[in-house]
């Protein structure tokens, strides 16, 4: 089984942990490809681009700067424990044990705009490069023509016949997936808060749902879909009315 999750836009490069020896992620070429034309935008388009304040674009503007295909430990961090936006406080990898990093080593990948597929120990620098922004380079209309194929192709390389991918990531990311060329089933997962007895589903606290079903799996070692019904951390609880073969159905 394996799980795909979308990165998150806060991150901090001083997270350290001794359960994974770092490697280099996958497409590090491409993402330096990229890097050389971001690197050229002024503030203002990064700021136009990202709908982010000035000072927020600055920031992101030194980033590019700053970016190395092969930074030091110093300046970077394995990508688990790099992204630290909603989904991955609710996966919280600094407090797992290395059964479970080990597990989520073999089973987990990140998508990245910038980065394409990540590994759990594949070092990475700050950046931000969403995957869905209008972002042109070279003859690419946007990062979904530029990775489609190249992420499509990992993920039929790196799974064994028969196995299945759960799609935890976001819409926006799961997009760079192309479902049809993709030989694996993939399952779907929705959230819902109960209120006033009617499901409602709130991004935030799916967000965070997304994570903690990925820490569920490392914890107990999930290798089906039945496995994974199980889920019920915070009060999550399957609903199998609403689930099929190939989506499940969380409430609480």
């Amino acid at each position: 089984m394996k799980i795909l999750t979308s990165p998150a836009k806060l991150m901090n490069t001083e997270n350290t942990t001794d359960l994974l020896k770092t490697t280099v992620p996958k497409f590090i070429d491409d993402a330096a490809y990229i890097q050389s034309y971001l690197k050229e935008k002024s503030p203002k388009y990064l700021s136009e681009l990202m709908e982010i304040s000035s000072k927020l674009a600055d920031e992101n503007w030194e980033r590019n700067q700053k970016w190395k295909a092969k930074p030091t430990a110093k300046e970077s961090a394995p990508a688990l424990y790099a992204f630290t936006g909603e989904v991955y406080r609710g996966l919280d990898a600094k407090t797992l044990d290395k059964n479970s990093v080990d597990y989520l080593q073999k089973n987990h990948r990140i998508l990245s705009g910038l980065y394409g597929l990540l590994k759990p120990s594949d070092k990475i620098m700050l950046y931000r490069l969403e995957m869905g922004r209008p972002f042109e380079f070279e003859h690419y209309k946007n990062l979904y023509e530029f990775w489609k194929e190249k992420i499509t192709d990992q993920l039929n390389a790196e799974m064994k016949k028969n196995e299945i991918l759960l799609n935890l990531a976001s819409n926006e990311y799961f997009k760079a997936v192309d479902r049809k060329k993709l030989n694996h089933t993939v399952i779907d997962f929705d959230f819902y808060e109960l209120k006033d007895g009617k499901p409602k589903t709130i991004v935030v606290y799916t967000k965070h749902a997304r994570g903690m079903v990925v820490r569920f799996c490392a914890e107990t070692n999930a290798k089906t879909p039945n496995d994974v019904k199980a889920f019920n951390y915070d009060g999550y609880r399957i609903d199998e009315d609403k689930s099929t073969d190939t989506k499940l159905v969380f409430t609480r």
